[in-house]
């Protein structure tokens, strides 16, 4: 039988391709079964010819998949632009240097926790903006949310407690110490991800802007990381 192609609606990340891949690959008539998320499709070989019904009623459990023989007229990708990340940076940067300038001289560890505390409370907020999404997102990459689905829901809160902790200059230790754990195996993850080469969204500013998981998401991620251990140490 000649290889059969479908659409599918309801892919969203990596944890989706693995799902529907697996679902597909179980039904006794399919030899093997390719999804892909970009795009959004599968390639199956099977012993017998199966529509786009049987393959649906197959997919029912999963509940929110469904394939059509006739890919639909594909939609506008929103654009992928950097410039979001670009300018939260650069407001980070002057909030930091504002608040030196009212101190009247520099410190180096308050300037690292004013720019820490509010990555931290930026990057969360526009995750509660879409929670599900983002937790949808992230369990395609990062190694915690892939083993433990919760992690993803949870994720934005541990950001905006940690960025609270180092505006307040709470227990720098302690949170210092927690940042390092936490962002190195966020770290992970994204590189796992740039590495294989995957095609999704970088979910650090949740679900509202395109931005592709690349090497400026590792060095983000890693900045984190370096300015937490230098302030533990």
């Amino acid at each position: 039988m000649p290889a059969q192609t479908f659409t599918i609606a309801g892919l969203h990340c990596g944890s989706c391709v693995d799902s529907v891949g697996a679902r597909l690959r179980a039904h006794e008539a399919v030899r093997s079964a390719e999804v892909t998320l970009d795009p959004p499709q599968v390639v199956m070989e099977a012993t017998r010819a199966l529509s786009a019904e049987e393959v649906n009623a197959w997919l029912a459990p999963l509940e929110r998949y469904r394939v059509s023989a006739a890919a639909p007229a594909a939609a506008e990708p929103s654009p992928v632009s950097w410039r979001p990340l670009i300018l939260l940076l650069v407001w980070l940067l002057s909030v930091t240097a504002a608040t030196q300038a009212a101190a009247g001289h520099f410190d180096f560890s308050h300037a690292m926790h004013t720019f820490m505390g509010g990555f931290f409370v930026a990057f969360s907020f526009f995750k509660f903006l879409d929670l599900r999404g983002f937790a949808s997102a992230y369990r395609g990459y990062d190694l915690v949310a892939k083993a433990w689905p919760p992690y993803g829901m949870i994720y934005p809160f541990i950001e905006f407690g940690l960025g609270l902790a180092y505006l307040a200059h709470w227990q720098p230790r302690l949170v210092n110490a927690v940042t390092v754990v936490i962002m190195s195996v966020s770290l992970a993850g994204v590189l796992r991800a740039v590495l294989s080469k995957q095609k999704i969204r970088c979910a650090c500013l949740g679900t509202g802007f395109n931005l592709p998981m690349s090497t400026v998401t590792i060095i983000e991620d890693a900045l984190m990381v370096a300015m937490a251990a230098v302030m533990l140490v």
